[in-house]
């Protein structure tokens, strides 16, 4: 996916590798790019940006002389990733060093229907001679690869345009650069440009300006509203899935991805409905290392899912509700690393799955929804249960998850927790016996009350049973499997994906949808229960066990100091009736993922961002695993670490036209 993560990346490296000095505050790129930009970032003062980056504590940590060998191999990553830039704009980070005097905005665009382009504007007020002395280096560098310069008038203003070669990297393609006063742009879309150009004028353009855009407009009002006078250190935007669907329109049909694609499920079952996400980020701001605003504009009426179905809307399966009780419950211990709260209507997302379920499992037919309800209901064979008045129904609202890991650090060290609260935890339990014990296709794939019977057939690889178990007199149903163990990569090497792949290049070998969903298990280790009141789904049956041990001597996690900071924290940016709130000790939460990378171990991570990654990034072939790329191997000890770390939260609102999240961190 050419571009796809370049924005996000710039602005990274831009942290990293520029220091500016004195630039200019100017705001206005929003009204220079065109209605059509499906994602962009824009940093309001890159001078004020870095010093507020260095005075936060992970600022202060990537400084630290014991992260320096760290740090070079990361800035090495970003510099060899980010390769291609130079190779094919003819410009590399660092020759933006002392050039912006101001904001600095790249975009993602749409020129037109199936076609995608990357702009880049800096306001250089001050700096002009410097972006003069950038432009003449972007000459060179593409006269080396053979490029083509020509020059032209537009709209007053000499803009470079550069034609490359085809060649074995990238097919014919046009960059295109200009200086215009105090504004530097480039883009590789002549187009583009000329947008660009006719609005700095104040020129009406057809298409009009990314500020005329109603979603972008909501968004960055309601950040706004939030923040009040305060002026953001970064905003970013994006339309979600027309981001997606300009790249993959890009991309040459024989290498798109086969099969139902999440794009085709969005779409189709009228998720465009979130027409814009986007939000203010801002570092070290008062008692604050970090706080971040994400607005999610997706005003109603929402579509229907498309026919033949009646009264069936998909994106009522998002439905979070506000409520004022957010207080950790007992069960939940002090020493967990993370707990969050929402409130999610369990219900109306199962009676609105449907549609959505036909399309990635059935592969577009209808029905197979339905058709599997009734089937588990009175097939005689098997398990005859109405999952609607058996189980769904007797669930709250109320969705609490835990996070916690176990030492030593391993890739399945990482433990989470999912309680839903039910009124009527006997009915619960009634349910999950009825879906695991009571269904003949489940026969001989069961290990009844703790003991494996003489005859049942030996599982294959891979294939999951549910074994019954009785724990403090709670019945658990634990999920086992035959081990897959990975072979571990020959060198301790986290994988930065490459930012800038050859024009229509794309992953090959990709499953169909749901083929990739029955890979890839969540909670390959899930262990299931009823009890303290709660629907329990925990990652490992010896997680859900302590857990419930830890309810007989109470030490409940509302109680403890850190808490209670994050909690008045919250209070103080306006937390009151949410649908979400969030704690984590971000010292506990990042251990995993930190020592895992450390033992060059990060690709076989069970964590969530492990099979994040592994899942975006990794070669998609059942079994395999990516190659870690940043050498971990001269990190720190994780005592050193830590202590930069502070406690973090976050809250969300649902509101009429979408929902609203804070989110911070504070000082450790």
């Amino acid at each position: 996916m050419r571009r796809l993560s370049r924005p996000a990346m710039l602005l990274v490296a831009m942290i990293f590798l520029i220091s500016p000095r004195g630039w200019a505050q100017q705001a206005g790129a929003d009204r220079l790019l065109p209605k059509t930009t499906k994602g962009v970032i824009l940093i309001t003062n890159t001078d004020e940006l870095t010093k507020h980056w260095d005075e936060t504590q992970l600022g202060q940590l990537m400084s630290d002389p014991v992260m320096k060998p760290f740090a070079e191999d990361l800035r090495r990553q970003f510099q060899d990733r980010l390769s291609r830039v130079r190779d094919r704009l003819g410009l590399a980070l660092d020759d933006l060093k002392g050039v912006p005097g101001g904001e600095m905005a790249v975009a993602l665009v749409e020129p037109a229907k199936g076609e995608e382009a990357v702009a880049l504007v800096v306001d250089v007020t001050g700096h002009v001679p410097q972006a003069q002395a950038m432009l003449d280096k972007v000459a060179a560098n593409m006269a080396k690869q053979g490029a083509k310069e020509t020059r032209k008038a537009v709209e007053g203003t000499t803009i470079l345009v550069f034609d490359l070669p085809k060649s074995e990297e990238f097919s014919a393609s046009q960059v295109v650069y200009f200086l215009s006063g105090n504004l530097l742009g480039a883009a590789d879309h002549q187009g583009v440009v000329e947008g660009i150009l006719k609005r700095m004028l104040g020129q009406a353009t057809p298409e009009g300006s990314l500020a005329d855009l109603p979603a972008y407009g909501a968004v960055m009002n309601r950040c706004r509203q939030h923040a009040k006078d305060a002026v953001p250190q970064i905003r970013w935007f994006i339309e979600p899935l027309g981001y997606v669907e300009v790249v993959r329109a890009a991309t040459p049909q024989e290498k798109r991805r086969k099969g139902v694609t999440v794009l085709d499920v969005l779409r189709d079952q009228g998720f465009a409905a979130v027409a814009g996400v986007g939000g203010f980020v801002d570092l070290k701001v008062g008692d604050y290392e970090c706080v971040h605003r994400t607005a999610i504009y997706a005003p109603k009426p929402y579509q229907p899912a498309p026919a033949p179905y009646k009264d069936k809307v998909s994106m009522d399966m998002l439905t979070l509700s506000n409520h004022q009780e957010f207080a950790p419950p007992a069960w939940v211990p002090n020493d967990v690393a993370a707990c969050s709260t929402f409130y999610w209507d369990v219900l109306k997302a199962f009676d609105n799955v449907g549609p959505t379920y036909d399309q990635i499992v059935g592969e577009g037919a209808t029905g197979v929804w339905d058709d599997t309800l009734v089937s588990l209901k009175t097939q005689e064979d098997g398990p005859q249960i109405d999952f609607r008045a058996d189980l769904f129904v007797h669930l709250g609202q109320r969705v609490t998850v835990v996070t916690d890991y176990v030492l030593p650090i391993t890739p399945t060290s990482e433990r989470l927790l999912f309680a839903i609260e039910t009124g009527n935890e006997a009915a619960v339990a009634d349910g999950i016996r009825k879906m695991f014990k009571d269904d003949p296709e489940m026969n001989g794939r069961f290990w009844p009350d703790n003991e494996g019977p003489a005859g049942i057939r030996k599982m294959t690889k891979d294939e999951l049973a549910m074994k019954h178990r009785l724990a403090g007199g709670v019945e658990i149903w634990e999920a086992v499997e035959e081990p897959t163990r990975h072979a571990l990569p020959a060198d301790p090497l986290v994988d930065l994906p490459s930012m800038t792949p050859k024009k229509g290049a794309a992953r090959t070998g990709h499953k169909p949808l749901a083929e990739r969903a029955e890979d890839e298990q969540l909670l390959p280790h899930v262990a299931v229960a009823a009890a303290r009141g709660q629907l329990l789904i925990a990652s490992h049956y010896d997680f859900l066990v302590e857990m419930l041990d830890k309810t007989k001597t109470p030490d409940p996690l509302g109680e403890s100091l850190d808490f209670r900071v994050v909690d008045g924290a919250m209070k103080q940016l306006g937390a009151g009736e949410n649908c979400l709130r969030s704690f984590s000790r971000t010292d506990e939460a990042y251990r995993p993922t930190y020592e895992l990378i450390r033992m060059g171990k990060m690709p076989q991570s069970e964590t969530m961002l492990g099979r994040t990654l592994n899942a975006l990034l990794g070669p998609h072939k059942k079994g395999a695993v990516r190659e870690q790329k940043v050498d971990g191997s001269q990190m720190p000890d994780y005592q050193v670490v830590r202590r930069y770390l502070g406690p973090a939260g976050f809250f969300g609102t649902a509101e009429p036209s979408g929902w609203f999240f804070v989110g911070f961190t504070l000082k450790r």
